[in-house]
């Protein structure tokens, strides 16, 4: 991973795309710019203060998930923001987030809970030291976060579903989207490939093996990155590549030796869906 080190201007927001080779034609999904809503109302100024496209949200909990407490989940109360709510359509959208008064630029996360899941978002955040990330990570229950717009088309859920094959790809807090997905109901004929440089990392251990019980081939890769174990064979688990789709979350050397694999077995390069991760992100 790169280096840690503080950003000065805030990068664009995580762009969910088909291969980069793929035409226009066969896109998938867009990011989509902030939009500015109608102010919204509540009925405790206290509790959640709105303007224009934004809200300031309390937390319900927060806590590390991983041993080595390098990871957190932070549950946002939005029951006093509902049309936050309602925007959260789909697996893969971003929401901008940042600390009050802490004079650091907002963070784009993905949202790590299903859509439709309640009146809450969960956030995993890794904690990035100068960043938002870091701040976030210090806060407590109670404490307010101010949440901007709810961003981008998500994942192509239709085509997950129908697929004979899904293949997720994920690490460090890039499983947040698949945990989305994961928490959507989309686990039939899914292996998880989650890569972490030691098993103290790890993060929601306890999920991770409930989620192997109940169908989804969770591979944890801890001595070197994660798409290797993948690449050495790939060909018993891409037994029909045109139905065959795969989300990959993580750097630019994941996404592009996993394309390069999986295009050359003949998956359809509109199926290979990235989710760009930026270290540090935020």
């Amino acid at each position: 991973m790169a280096s840690a080190a503080a950003v000065s201007m805030l990068p664009r927001p995580p762009c969910i795309h088909p291969s980069p080779v793929a035409s226009s034609a066969s896109l998938l999904l867009m990011c989509t710019l902030p939009f500015r809503r109608r102010p919204l109302r509540c009925s405790s100024a206290a509790y959640a203060v709105l303007r224009d496209d934004t809200a300031l949200v309390p937390i319900s909990a927060i806590g590390p998930v991983n041993d080595d407490k390098s990871i957190f989940e932070i549950t946002l109360d939005l029951s006093s923001a509902p049309e936050f709510v309602a925007s959260y359509t789909t697996p893969g959208q971003t929401v901008t987030t940042s600390v009050p008064s802490s004079g650091l630029r907002a963070a784009y996360i993905e949202i790590a809970s299903a859509p439709h899941s309640g009146p809450q978002f969960d956030l995993l955040v890794k904690s990035v030291p100068r960043t938002t990330a870091e701040r976030l990570c210090k806060l407590s229950v109670g404490d307010q976060v101010e949440l901007g717009a709810v961003m981008g088309q998500g994942l192509p859920i239709n085509d997950i579903k129908e697929a004979e094959t899904v293949l997720y790809f994920a690490v460090a807090e890039g499983l947040s989207p698949i945990r989305a997905l994961i928490k959507s109901g989309l686990r039939n004929n899914v292996s998880l490939y989650y890569g972490a440089r030691n098993q103290e990392a790890v993060p929601l251990q306890e999920e991770l093996d409930e989620w192997q019980k109940t169908g989804v081939n969770v591979i944890k890769v801890l001595t070197e990155p994660v798409q290797h174990p993948f690449l050495r064979d790939p060909n018993p688990i891409v037994k029909n590549p045109k139905s065959t789709v795969a989300v990959l979350v993580g750097p630019i050397d994941l996404q592009q030796e996993v394309k390069k694999a999986l295009t050359g077995l003949g998956v359809p390069v509109e199926k290979i869906l990235t989710i760009a991760q930026w270290y540090p992100n935020y």
